[in-house]
């Protein structure tokens, strides 16, 4: 087992102190509010904050399977780029980096684990408020916790595999502000 997200709230805390400051020096050009899908955010709910082709943006995400429960919190950066748009003056192109906690926990264990997400995309703007963004990447395990709460029964064997670099995918509807 490893240890190191027991202070996973420091790093919601100092980020959320760095995001605050960015947007107050920067000032708000526009708010975006996101929903969408994809591995590690799950099923997620964010807000944006863009500043001309950079965005600072934060998302809470779950996902309910029967007994299981899945959530995650990301924060990223976004730096837009090429092309031109005729809905927007953000470029549709867009590089992006973050920080994913993903919390998975079943009746026999729960997994923790934090991820670097690094990935490329794109903005299909659908009017001047409303787009969907299209983006993949490989996310990195920096960190990963594991709690059994009870040993599984009828398993003869058991399969530890670690994969630390993993494909990463996502798609979001946006909404200007």
């Amino acid at each position: 087992m490893k240890k190191g997200l027991v202070n996973f709230p420091r790093w919601l805390l100092v980020g959320v102190c760095l995001f605050s400051s960015f947007v107050n020096s920067q000032g708000q050009e526009k708010i975006n509010l996101v929903t969408g899908f994809g591995f590690p955010e799950a099923l997620n709910l964010g807000v944006r904050f863009q500043q001309k082709q950079l965005q600072v943006g934060i998302s809470a995400g779950t996902l309910q399977r029967s007994e299981n429960k899945t959530i995650s919190f990301s924060g990223d950066i976004f730096y837009h780029f090429g092309g031109v748009s005729n809905l927007s003056s953000r470029r549709p192109w867009y590089g992006r980096a973050g920080l994913n906690y993903f919390d998975d926990e079943t009746e026999f264990r729960e997994d923790k684990y934090l991820y670097l997400n690094l990935r490329v995309g794109r903005d299909f703007n659908l009017s001047k408020r409303l787009g969907i963004a299209i983006d993949a990447g490989l996310v990195f395990e920096l960190q990963h916790d594991e709690v059994v709460k009870k040993a599984e029964s009828g398993l003869d064997w058991d399969f530890d595999i670690d994969f630390p670099v993993l494909p990463s995918v996502g798609v979001v509807l946006f909404y200007r502000l």
